[in-house]
């Protein structure tokens, strides 16, 4: 429901809808023509350009010519007594991604909107019946809603009960272009919450088409999915806003959502916690038009950092888990010659993004969905995280055995971001698997929570999984589902409920036989015990090419890397080396 714009030649008409809806009217607004076409290069769309404007609604018609600013508003003010009298049309804003500075004005692209063109803006403009203080809703599409909102995310991302470094406007806009998932383009949708044209929340979502049942062959049955924007490979998201504003802002986005975006058949929330906000509001949304459910999923861990130091966290441990690190490490240092490396900053950590690329290689994760280098374009994704490109602060904790990146772990900070309350995350970690027995996972966890204790970082997040093992380092489990709204008589329905009933199924046969028997726990990789007989051989280590992206890390390498050597790590870490 709204204002779309698209292109034909000239003109950009936007469909005509003039209807009361929940005190809400939206008015039309027609992009007729550029009277000067060459006032402005497709670098530089409208500004400054003047532009002949056709305002339809609420049975009167106004045309004028204005000289467009990305930030003017433009009231039209309807003649008296009319149906309208009091509504005000909102400017489209248009903001343009072109690279190509060549063409006169009327060459936009065909699509209004599309990555290569600029962004569509949905307004909900309000009419006199509205009150002051309520809410209304805007969607905006595409890559450059990202960019255009950058400061409004990062000012409601600051402002969030928990300041989230994968909800700043710098990750979003990274994952829409590099995400593995998606193409760039195709499905972003940022949902703004306006109160008397002040942003006081946003939703960065996503639309995304499922294959939801085979029919023949190729053939199939889709359905949309509306989701976060960055749902894969992060932590608790959630509608942007302050705490105060928190209940009415998902009110108002739900009910857009609901009554507004027709689109979609089911709307899914990742990662949240039971009886949370999000949580209880989709809940209850489900009656004759809705029904909810809840997607179990893998716990979040986190460790609340309240020791002054390592030492006093080290101490905090259980006794056999410090017996087991400190042993484990004494074998490690007995190995051969070992050094710690500890880098922070973007130069100095993305300086070793290549030797880690080779270390997930030669890791338990090579060949596996766990692998770093499953496809290209996570890569590059985490490539940006280390340059520091994608709204965190990055480190890089290491461990060199004999001039070998042997461990390596990338952590990703939102200090810069929410200097007052920070927290940190593990964003990728890997070791070396035929040195597994030497326990260089458990040095670099250890690592990782003292530095950022150093930061002065409230939590550091180690994600999901292996979360038996995790609660040893003094993790907090964090349970959260996936809960889902799923739209009645969708294609999303009808597979949904094939579902349920499944798990009826299984469950009432579980019932009548009895469970299934347990299955051996799988090795606890990133304990740093020793991985299964057959990972022990066979594994090909181009020795030399290992030993030179080490070297090359080292060597270009800042300012804020430090190493430390058998002497130095005996003052840093919290047990003797022997």
């Amino acid at each position: 429901m709204g204002v779309s714009a698209s292109a034909r030649g000239n003109a950009a008409r936007v469909p005509a809808r003039d209807r009361e809806q929940r005190g809400t009217r939206v008015l039309t607004v027609v992009l007729v023509r550029a009277q000067s076409a060459r006032a402005a290069a497709i670098g530089n769309r409208l500004k400054g350009a003047n532009l002949a404007l056709k305002v339809d609604g609420g049975g009167f018609r106004q045309e004028l010519a204005v000289p467009y600013e990305p930030t003017t508003n433009l009231t039209f003010e309807p003649p008296s007594g009319r149906a309208s009298a009091g509504s005000r049309a909102v400017a489209l804003p248009i903001a343009s991604d072109a690279h190509d500075t060549s063409n006169p004005l009327p060459a936009w692209s065909e699509e209004l909107g599309s990555a290569a063109s600029g962004v569509r803006l949905r307004h909900s403009l309000p009419s006199a019946h509205d009150q002051p203080g309520e809410l209304s809703v805007t969607r905006v599409d595409g890559v450059s809603a990202l960019q255009r909102f950058a400061p409004d995310i990062d000012r409601l991302n600051a402002l969030s009960a928990r300041p989230n470094g994968f909800s700043s406007a710098a990750f979003l806009e990274t994952y829409a272009l590099r995400n593995e998932y998606h193409r760039p383009g195709t499905g972003e949708r940022l949902f703004l919450v306006r109160e008397r044209g002040k942003v006081v929340g946003c939703a960065p979502m996503r639309e995304t088409t499922d294959r939801v049942a085979p029919i023949w062959g190729p053939l199939q049955v889709t359905g949309t999915r509306l989701e976060f924007l960055a749902a894969a490979d992060t932590e608790q998201l959630q509608f942007l806003c302050a705490p105060e504003d928190e209940q009415r802002v998902i009110a108002a986005l739900l009910c857009h959502f609901c009554e507004r975006e027709r689109n979609w058949g089911m709307l899914e929330l990742v990662g949240q916690r039971p009886q949370g906000a999000l949580h209880r509001a989709l809940h209850a949304q489900a009656g004759a038009h809705f029904w909810a459910r809840d997607i179990a999923v893998q716990p979040f861990m986190e460790v609340p950092l309240a020791w002054p130091d390592l030492h006093a966290y080290f101490r905090s441990l259980g006794k056999h888990m410090r017996s087991n690190i400190s042993r484990q490490a004494r074998r490690l240092y007995a190995t051969g010659e070992t050094e710690l490396v500890l880098a922070r900053g973007a130069a100095e950590v993305s300086s070793w993004f290549d030797a880690y690329c080779d270390l997930d290689s030669r890791s338990w994760k090579s060949g596996t969905a766990s692998s770093l280098s499953r496809s290209e374009r996570r890569v590059h994704l985490y490539r940006e995280l280390a340059a520091g490109r994608a709204g965190f602060d990055p480190s890089f904790v290491g461990v060199i055995l004999d001039g070998i990146l042997v461990a390596g772990l990338l952590i990703g900070s939102n200090e810069s971001t929410s200097p007052a309350r920070h927290g940190a995350w593990c964003l990728e970690m890997a070791y070396d698997r035929t040195r597994a027995e030497l326990g260089p996972g458990q040095l670099l966890l250890l690592l990782a929570v003292g530095e950022a204790l150093a930061r002065g970082d409230r939590f550091l997040n180690f994600l999901q999984n292996f979360a038996y093992y995790k609660q040893r380092w003094g993790a907090d489990m964090i349970e959260v589902v996936n809960v889902q709204l799923i739209r009645r008589l969708s294609a999303h329905d009808g597979r949904a409920r094939a579902g349920e009933l499944r798990r009826w199924w299984l469950a009432r046969k579980s019932a009548t036989t009895g469970p299934a028997p347990a299955q051996p726990a799988e090795p606890t990789k990133e304990q740093g015990e020793a991985p299964p007989a057959e990972s022990k051989h066979g594994v090909l280590v181009d020795v030399k090419r290992a030993r030179a992206l080490t070297a090359a890390a080292l060597a270009a390498s800042g300012p804020r890397l430090r190493r430390l050597d058998r002497n130095a790590a005996r003052r840093h870490l919290p047990f003797d080396l022997g």
